[in-house]
């Protein structure tokens, strides 16, 4: 079934009501594409939070809001590190999980905290900090972590 729109919903005046015209269009125009579309939006709110790899069970913000210490942290080496150069901390706290998302910090390669963040990152990667998860804060080698 195909549908040909004239603008009886008024096209064009809002982005939000386009989008969702645009959507109906599809749904109407490729129903076996929108019922693999839907299942996978259901599979992936069936995934847990926390068990998502794509982005942390928290933000910084959060975090740092309902923690007195970051002590608490998973990855609280790292998460200090770039909380302590200056960087944003929900962006500290996704490259603390092991992401590289440089670009949230800055779209230019020569921005002196895009710079920093690469090379603490680097660092931090070099000694395997992403490979496995302390068991205890005695598994740190604090003579390791770059400064």
């Amino acid at each position: 079934m195909t549908l040909h729109y004239k603008n009886p919903n008024d096209w064009g005046k809002s982005p939000l009501t386009d989008s969702a015209l645009r959507k109906q269009q599809f749904k109407a125009e490729n129903p076996e594409q929108w019922a693999a579309m839907i299942e996978a939006d259901i599979e992936a709110l069936s995934t847990p939070i926390f068990e998502s790899e794509d982005h942390p069970p928290f933000t910084g913000t959060e975090f740092l809001a309902t923690h007195e210490t970051i002590d608490d942290h998973p990855y609280s080496a790292a998460f200090g590190q770039f909380l302590g150069n200056g960087i944003d901390p929900d962006i500290a706290n996704t490259l603390a999980f092991g992401s590289k998302r440089f670009d949230l910090i800055s779209d230019d390669f020569d921005d002196p905290i895009r710079q920093l963040a690469t090379r603490i990152y680097s660092r931090f990667e070099e000694m395997g900090y992403w490979d496995e998860v302390p068991e205890s804060d005695d598994d740190i080698n604090y003579d390791l972590i770059p400064y």
